[in-house]
C-alpha cells in the first residue's frame, strides 16, 4: 500500500468509527449522521464523490464506508476545497496516482520554468555523430536509459542538454560505454542525494500538515510558495559541493598519476 493510501486510510479512520463499517443507513439516515442533507448525498453521487447505495427493492441502503467518506468531503469542503479539486483528490487517490499535481505542488517540485522539450534526431544524424562506435546493443542500452526513444522514422531525444553533453564528451575521447556508465553511476548518487533532500524536506514541511487531515487550502499555498524558494538553494548547494568536489578530486587524480609518472622515471634513472 502506498503512503497516498495509507493517508488517505487514517482520514476515513478518523472519519468514523470502525464500527460504522458494519452499519446501515437511508439516504435519510445517512444524511442525518453526516450532518448534512439528503440533497448533498445526492449532488456528491451525481458529481462521483459518492457510490451508489446497494439497492434493495426500492430502497437504497448505505453503508458505514459512505459515512465516512461523506465526513472526508465536509471536512475537505471546510478547508476550503472545490468539490471539482476533491474529485480530483478521490480519482487520484483510487487509482495509485501521484498527488503532487492535486495538491497543487507540482510547479513547486518541478522548479520555475517550463520542462525541457524533447529534442528529434534522424537515424543518419547520430550515425553521423558516433560512425562505427555506435552499435545495436549501444543503441538499446541509450534506450534503455531513457537518452534515446525511437518515434516512426526518427529517433526522440527527452534531454537534449543531456545528449548534447555526452556528444561533446565523446568528441572530447572518451568512449560511448565509459559515458553510459558513468550516467549510469551519477544517476544512482543524484537519486540518493535526491532522496535525502526530499525526505528532509518533507519531514519538516510536508509532513507536519500531513498528520490526520490535509490542510486548509491556502496553507497548501502557503507551502508551494515555500517550496518555489527552497529549490533553487538545494540546487545551489549541489553546484556549490561539486564546483567544490571536481578541483579536489581532479587534483587527487593528477597528483597520483604524476607520482607514478615521476616513480616510474626515477626508477629507469
Amino acid at each position: 500500500m502506498t503512503e497516498v493510501s495509507l493517508f488517505f486510510q487514517r482520514l476515513l479512520g478518523s472519519a468514523a468509527p470502525a464500527a460504522a463499517a458494519v452499519a446501515e443507513y437511508t439516504v435519510d439516515e445517512l444524511a442525518q449522521a453526516a450532518q448534512t442533507t439528503v440533497r448533498n448525498v445526492r449532488a456528491y453521487q451525481d458529481r462521483g464523490l459518492l457510490s451508489p447505495p446497494e439497492r434493495r427493492g426500492r430502497v437504497g441502503i448505505y453503508s458505514g464506508e459512505h459515512l465516512a467518506r461523506l465526513r472526508l468531503i465536509g471536512q475537505l469542503l471546510e478547508r476550503g476545497y472545490s468539490i471539482a479539486s476533491i474529485r480530483e483528490l478521490f480519482d487520484a487517490w483510487s487509482q495509485g496516482r501521484d498527488l503532487a499535481h492535486v495538491l497543487g505542488l507540482e510547479q513547486a517540485i518541478r522548479g520555475p520554468g517550463e520542462p525541457e522539450q524533447p529534442g528529434r534526431l534522424e537515424f543518419a544524424e547520430l550515425q553521423a555523430i558516433f560512425a562505427d562506435d555506435l552499435d545495436d546493443a549501444l543503441i538499446e542500452r541509450a534506450q534503455a536509459m531513457g537518452l534515446l526513444q525511437f518515434a516512426g522514422d526518427h529517433l526522440s531525444v527527452p534531454s537534449p542538454r543531456l545528449f548534447s553533453a555526452g556528444v561533446q564528451l565523446y568528441r572530447a575521447g572518451i568512449p560511448l560505454p565509459a559515458l553510459l556508465d558513468e550516467l549510469e553511476s551519477i544517476r544512482r548518487h543524484v537519486e540518493q542525494v535526491s532522496t535525502g533532500i526530499v525526505q528532509m524536506i518533507a519531514g519538516h514541511l510536508v509532513n507536519p500538515l500531513l498528520q490526520t487531515s490535509l490542510p486548509h487550502a491556502d496553507q497548501l499555498e502557503g507551502l508551494s510558495a515555500q517550496l518555489l524558494q527552497l529549490r533553487p538553494l538545494v540546487e545551489q548547494v549541489v553546484e556549490a559541493e561539486l564546483a567544490r568536489g571536481l578541483p579536489v578530486a581532479a587534483n587527487r587524480e593528477l597528483s597520483e598519476r604524476v607520482h607514478q609518472l615521476l616513480q616510474g622515471f626515477l626508477q629507469r634513472s
